[in-house]
């Protein structure tokens, strides 16, 4: 096909998009893309790809990379450079910890390959406006498709199907309500926690509530952050940092340091992370726990780091069904439990057994 008649179908394709799409979608809008689709396609482009002149991430960085490509685009008319300032991404990018992104792909389509398009849609978005509109704890939509959720695209590489897992259990499978406690990701938590902020209390969160940008003034979204695992604040998952404001800031951002510290419903929170400086992670998943209430992470998976079985009984478990009792079977920082109990009430729930592969009650439905 003429690269002339080509120009004039795209032309009109764009034309007969919904006035609304185009007011949304800043790559739509040819106030802020004067060249139309031209800016990004090229003719055909190389075989198999969808019409890029060059693999994606460095089609998409020519505006969102550093200032002066931005600038460069704007030279060439791609851009407008009076009306737009698209976001730069090379300094998150170039983070500590940041997401991957494969610079060779060209679609999203291509096998076991990530790209900008896996997670975004250039052709159809969200204005800021709507995103700033939207009130906290409440659901977020997915960057690619807004008819759907945050936390199913996340899935569809985090879930247990999806290609980013390598884990006996997928970050999904964790999240999943029909657990004993998960983080409110996909519904409300039945039993709530006295700690967290009233504004969140009986909501929901999303998965870049955590996973983000620690730079609150940079790009949003899980790109890059100086934070281990893409967090947007610290969270220290290993024994011996103390505890203060700084080395649990991420659980501090929805919860309270002090009902934390003194709950009645784990009286020895203090005497664990403060006094012990044991990390919040060596007892909790904060994904979720299949068996247990509050997140506890014993007996859902056979390896533990800083936890092993009780070198007595054997087992690894965690027993309670309320709180303010309950009873714990495991060798921790150097002391053996063997179904040690804390509070006033006995705990009426067995032990389950350690998670040994894919018996579980999740996998068995």
């Amino acid at each position: 096909m003429p690269r002339a008649t080509l120009k004039l179908l795209l032309g009109l394709a764009l034309a007969a998009l919904p006035s609304g799409l185009l007011a949304l979608d800043p790559h739509m809008d040819p106030s802020f893309v004067p060249e139309g689709c031209n800016a990004c396609h090229k003719g055909h482009g190389l075989a198999r790809s969808p019409m890029l002149p060059a693999p994606q991430v460095e089609v998409c960085l020519s505006c969102h990379g550093s200032d002066s490509r931005r600038a460069g685009r704007s030279e060439y008319g791609r851009t407008s450079g009076a009306t737009t300032r698209p976001q730069a991404f090379s300094s998150v990018l170039a983070k500590p910890f940041v997401h991957r992104i494969d610079d060779r792909a060209f679609s999203r389509h291509e096998p076991g390959r990530v790209t900008c398009t896996s997670c975004h849609s250039p052709h159809r978005g969200t204005s800021s406006t709507t995103r700033a509109a939207r009130p906290p704890g409440t659901p977020k939509r997915s960057p690619r498709n807004p008819s759907r959720l945050e936390y199913e695209l996340c899935e569809s590489c985090h879930g247990r199907s999806g290609r980013a897992e390598r884990h006996s259990r997928s970050v999904g499978e964790r999240l999943d309500p029909r657990n004993r406690s998960y983080h409110p990701v996909k519904a409300p938590s039945r039993d709530g926690a006295p700690s967290v902020a009233a504004a969140l209390a009986g909501r929901e969160i999303n998965c870049t509530d955590c996973h983000g940008n620690n730079d609150r003034g940079g790009p949003r979204g899980p790109h890059g952050s100086s934070v281990k695992f893409l967090l947007v604040a610290e969270y220290v998952t290993v024994d011996g940092s103390g505890e203060s404001d700084a080395v649990y800031a991420l659980c501090y951002t929805c919860h309270d340091r002090e009902s934390v510290l003194d709950s009645p419903g784990f009286p020895q929170h203090r005497l664990h992370v403060v006094d012990r400086r044991i990390s919040c992670a060596a007892c909790h998943d904060a994904h979720g726990s299949f068996n247990n209430r509050a997140l506890i992470r014993f007996g859902d998976e056979e390896v533990l780091s800083e936890v092993a079985p009780s070198g007595s009984t054997g087992q690894l478990g965690f027993a309670s069904d309320s709180p303010g009792s309950g009873s714990c079977s495991l060798t921790c920082h150097g002391h053996d439990h063997a179904g040690t109990s804390y509070g006033t009430a006995t705990p009426s729930l067995p032990l389950r057994e350690p998670y040994r592969g894919d018996r579980s009650p999740l996998r068995d439905r």
